[in-house]
């Protein structure tokens, strides 16, 4: 099976929640998880809106494609490595693709606005 051109350079980061102990917040860092190649496809040109907190959030969905890695997980995002610097939110669990030889999931890049 084909899985595709793999042209894009793209850092995995996963999320590290430390709570702040005086005030009981919450600080989230990104740590670096692992690099690879990836293929990215945007899914549509028609982005999806929400409005929080009066700024107005654009999404656009894509479909990556990676090499096989039981690793990566929904709560991961993906930071590619091009001109763009594009940070992607994983938002649905991989999927494995033909024995082993692909992963597939989708992902949101972000826009903010206000509104």
């Amino acid at each position: 099976m084909r899985i595709g051109r793999l042209d894009t350079p793209v850092l995995i980061q996963k999320k590290s929640v430390s709570t702040n102990n005086d005030y009981g917040g919450e600080t989230i860092t990104w740590i670096d998880h692992s690099r690879g190649w990836a293929g990215i496809t945007d899914v549509t040109t028609r982005m999806q809106e929400s409005t929080v907190f009066d700024l107005r959030q654009l999404k656009q969905p894509c479909k990556i494609v990676m090499r096989y890695d039981t690793t990566i997980t929904a709560d991961m995002r993906v930071v590619v490595l091009d001109e763009s610097n594009r940070i992607l939110q994983i938002v649905t669990k991989p999927a494995v693709i033909g024995r082993r030889e692909a992963i597939e999931f989708m992902a949101h890049d972000y826009s903010v606005e206000n509104g």
